[in-house]
């Protein structure tokens, strides 16, 4: 199948009524449990890691953005179902431009804090270069609140307004908007509340295909009646970390390490492998979300 463009993928969920699932790498293990479980489950999928991960301030030392970029390609080009690379939620139009030429094909720029004009006239150049080299650019209109675990504290959000919206795409040209229709992100536990009201206002005046970010926190019931509203991307990040720490946090409580192996216990693969026990955990979940989205069994 190889490496898919984004917009038919998401033409294709838009006409037979489900979501293709984006689910964010941290690492190679990450990434190759997603695909992984799209060919278990012969689910289209869009694969990636997040700009805002890797341009974080807090890292000693910035990430390179072409061995992700290349991972991901090479990634994408192997897989035995149709599958997109995206560089997610970057804040950086430096590593926006570099995801270009890194091999991802598909980009979201996006700043919190930043004017909605300014965002519109960033996005609009990224485009105009993008959809020269075939790549496609989604972008969001409003913001979603995120949820702070550790505090409980939430940052204000402000849900998409249907007459920007509807403006902003005419705009910038861009193939996807995310929406912003009570979805938070890194909620865990507990479910948002959607505004559905909003989201069929949203369908009705917006012409590209709709996504929902900060899937973890949607519940299964709320996630098949937007799907069947329109919705066609979802994506998951939260719920795939949580399942990689507990699996190894469980892995470090099951087990004595100062008396294993550490060439068994660390890329050996197998039961006794600590990275595969995450990996496993992974493509576990991933594989949950493929039967709710109803995109399993797409590829035949």
């Amino acid at each position: 199948m190889a490496l898919s463009a984004m917009r038919d993928l998401l033409s294709h969920a838009q006409r037979d009524g489900y979501a293709v699932g984006y689910f964010e790498a941290f690492n190679m293990d990450a990434m190759l449990a997603v695909l992984s479980a799209a060919e278990k489950a012969r689910s289209p999928v869009i694969i990636g890691f997040g700009g805002q991960f890797l341009s974080s301030p807090k890292r000693e030392k910035p990430e390179n953005v072409y061995l992700y970029g290349a991972l991901a390609l090479e990634a994408a080009r192997r897989s035995s179902v149709p599958c997109a690379a995206i560089l997610n939620e970057a804040d950086d139009l430096n590593m926006v431009y570099q995801g270009m030429q890194a091999g991802f094909n598909a980009l979201m720029y996006q700043k919190a804090g930043e004017k909605l004009e300014d965002t519109a006239r960033f996005t609009k150049r990224i485009c105009e270069v993008a959809h020269r080299l075939g790549i496609d650019v989604e972008s969001e209109v409003g913001e979603l609140p995120m949820l702070n675990i550790s505090d409980g504290s939430q940052t204000r959000g402000t849900n998409t307004d249907v007459e920007k919206a509807k403006e902003y795409v005419r705009e910038t040209g861009i193939d996807a908007l995310a929406v912003a229709i009570g979805n938070i992100h890194l909620l865990e536990g507990s479910k948002s509340s959607l505004d559905f009201e909003l989201l069929s206002a949203l369908r009705k005046e917006i012409c590209v295909p709709l996504v929902l970010h900060g899937g973890t926190g949607v519940s299964e019931a709320n996630m098949k009646k937007a799907i069947g509203m329109g919705i066609c991307k979802i994506n998951v990040g939260t719920a795939l970390k949580r399942a990689y720490i507990n699996a190894v946090g469980r892995f470090y409580t099951e087990r004595d390490l100062s008396r294993v192996d550490p060439h068994v216990t660390v890329g050996w693969g197998g039961e006794n492998d600590m990275l595969d026990s995450g990996r496993t955990a992974i493509e576990r979940a991933v594989l949950g979300f493929m039967e709710i989205f109803g995109s399993a069994g797409k590829v035949k």
